[in-house]
């Protein structure tokens, strides 16, 4: 699939958490890659800020992210609240990216 859309999610989890935070982003990465065609999910950590992670949704268009919160069965949705919640710090930054041409 060639992304017409970037979507990135860039947060902070604090040290305590992160053992907790990496087994329930690949569980997460793993339901969502799973059950989705117009979407393609992976994270990143920096390298540069330890505990710093990116979110990237690959979509075939700004249409396919935005309809995929309603395509998650319950317990996607429930680990995604659960990151947002109790694990990223409160400083989230949320960037979408079209492709230009």
């Amino acid at each position: 699939m060639a992304a017409n859309t970037l979507v990135t999610i860039t947060y902070s989890v604090p040290g305590a958490k992160r053992r907790e935070f990496e087994g329930i982003i690949r569980d997460l990465e793993n339901r969502i890659n799973s059950t989705q065609q117009a979407v393609r999910f992976s994270v990143y950590q920096s390298e540069d800020t330890p505990g710093t992670f990116v979110e990237l949704y690959e979509c075939d268009s700004t249409p396919a992210y935005d309809a995929l919160e309603d395509s998650l069965d319950d317990e996607t949705s429930r680990l995604i609240s659960r990151i947002a919640t109790d694990f990223a710090e409160a400083r989230q930054a949320v960037m979408t990216l079209r492709r230009f041409s």
